[in-house]
């Protein structure tokens, strides 16, 4: 990304208004540059954005152990979710 810090803060700005839109090669390096995984810039929700902040920061083997955990936690709730619905 080219340009000084003010013009970089404006052409934030843009973005976060919605004035602008980026395309995907912009995104990467504005990830790159806030040292940030790429999905955390779309994430929808406060919540997603922090988890997937924390995620990044663990190995191979931990992000493996957290992914079993959310899959078990998702496949209880879609369990109690359907027998509800009976």
């Amino acid at each position: 990304m080219a340009g000084d810090k003010r013009n970089g803060s404006v052409r934030i700005n843009r973005y976060e208004q919605e004035v602008n839109r980026a395309d995907m090669e912009t995104a990467a390096a504005l990830a790159r540059a806030l040292d940030v995984p790429l999905a955390y810039l779309f994430a929808e929700e406060d919540d997603q954005a922090e988890m997937l902040l924390e995620f990044a920061k663990l190995t191979k083997s931990e992000r493996s152990k957290v992914l079993d955990q959310v899959r078990e936690l998702a496949t209880k709730r879609k369990g109690r979710s359907s027998s509800t619905k009976s």
